[in-house]
């Protein structure tokens, strides 16, 4: 009694954190949130936050399922898909994920923190074997998804067009959406059809890339020699010890932010407006606009042209949104998430088995490539395969944070980004020259 009368979750006591909860459970549920951003993150922080730490806390699930931050999300997902809150709520917080940019701003914070975190020898160092990885984790996750597909009798090619090339595409937005107009264009067959089908799947295989990254934080913790614990390559830790870290203030924070947000509107305005690839050349596909954001900031450390306050700045808005944020945005994100897509594929033990070696097969392929460039096992399974096994922008908060290594963003969305759109090459070369039989 006495240990739970010194709880405090968010700084909150318990009692007040009860009331609290309890106020928003009623004003959810009877649709009474202000139907703006304010409303939306009320909810997010209070209900995120609660249950983000009951997640950590349920045995075996907060040590091999992902804890808090996949708790939070299916948790969402059931308010979602039993309609356990109002629909007005659903609809000002899935607004508030997505259009209003709370996700995007989630993870530019991020991006913008850890970059300019990381010393410019190991920056150069890591970027230049990252690609190179990232190739070798979807060329072996695409042999082993069609492997076990023949095997299972889905069928190689079919397995490899309907389930492994989804899986591996960057998500839904910069993935399969995209992927689902190749595919009518190239087999004539209906691109909706095979979207919907798609979806379920990406979902399927973002939950085992959460899993399995959960598991990976565990064999870092069992075997040290396996982790950089949160460094990707190996022999680079002098390197970052050696960093001065100068301590933020306040005026530092609000630095960090307005550069991180800056930086963001100037690579939204090159994706849009300047870039050769997304303007110009009609190639199929485009790279987004979080991609470009990561080689700005590449860029203005390599060339340590940013002033130090200005990266300390931008270290501790990361560290900030990574503890109190991270539990909030997984609300937004699971409350877009029906438990009946889950469902829809659990039924089929041989979609489940394509999709599983589909995310081990990423797993494999980026340690293989990645032990030629020295990185450290658990760090390069970590981003260069699962994050391309994830569902996306999304996907790479809630593998990241199941293996406590938010820090790696910058890793997770060249994945996610510059992989998807690696991805959308390989997809239209498959729905083009097997388009007859799929």
């Amino acid at each position: 009694m006495s240990q739970a009368k010194g709880t405090k979750i968010l700084g909150f006591p318990i009692w007040l954190v009860v009331v609290l909860t309890a106020l928003m459970l009623v004003l959810a549920c009877n649709d009474w949130l202000p139907s703006n951003m304010l409303g939306a993150l009320a909810f997010a922080m209070v209900i995120g936050t609660v249950l983000g730490w009951i997640g950590d806390h349920i045995p075996v699930w907060n040590t091999w399922l992902g804890g808090g931050m996949l708790f939070t999300c299916l948790v969402a997902g059931a308010m979602n898909t039993f309609n356990l809150i109002g629909p007005d709520t659903k609809e000002i917080l899935s607004t508030f994920n997505s259009s209003t940019g709370f996700l995007d701003f989630y993870i530019t914070m991020l991006i913008c923190g850890s970059v300019l975190s990381l010393d410019r020898r190991v920056l150069l160092k890591s970027f230049a074997g990252y690609i190179p990885t990232i190739l070798g984790a979807v060329v072996c996750a695409l042999a082993l998804g069609g492997l076990v597909g023949q095997i299972t009798g889905v069928g190689g090619i079919q397995a490899i067009c309907t389930y492994s090339i989804p899986v591996m595409g960057g998500g839904n937005g910069a993935g399969i959406q995209p992927m689902s107009q190749m595919y009518a264009a190239a087999t004539g067959k209906d691109g909706d059809a095979w979207y919907a089908s798609a979806f379920a799947i990406i979902s399927i295989g973002n939950l085992f890339a959460v899993i399995f990254s959960a598991l990976l934080n565990k064999l870092g913790e069992k075997k040290p020699e396996l982790t950089g614990n949160g460094q990707l390559m190996k022999g680079t830790e002098n390197l970052v010890s050696q960093q001065k870290e100068l301590k933020p203030t306040f005026v530092d924070y609000a630095t960090g932010l307005a550069f991180g947000i800056a930086c963001y509107c100037v690579a939204d305005l090159y994706a849009d407006h300047i870039s050769i690839i997304n303007n110009h050349l009609d190639l199929g596909f485009s790279i987004h606009r979080f991609a470009y954001l990561v080689i700005l900031m590449v860029i203005l450390n390599a060339t340590n042209i940013v002033p130090e306050n200005v990266k300390a700045g931008s270290r501790g808005m990361q560290q900030f949104f990574v503890k109190y944020m991270s539990f909030p945005l997984m609300i937004t994100v699971g409350i877009g998430t029906d438990l009946s897509d889950y469902a829809a594929v659990f039924t089929n033990p041989a979609n489940m088995l394509v999709i599983l070696a589909t995310v081990i097969g990423a797993m494999i392929g980026a340690y293989l490539i990645g032990n030629l460039f020295h990185f450290y096992p658990v760090e390069g399974m970590l981003t260069a395969g699962l994050c391309m096994a994830n569902g996306g922008g999304s996907g790479d908060v809630q593998c990241l944070g199941a293996a406590h290594r938010m820090e790696m963003m910058s890793y997770a969305q060249i994945s996610s980004r510059i992989g998807g759109a690696i991805m959308l090459i390989i997809a239209s070369i498959f729905f083009g020259k097997f388009g007859s039989i799929l």
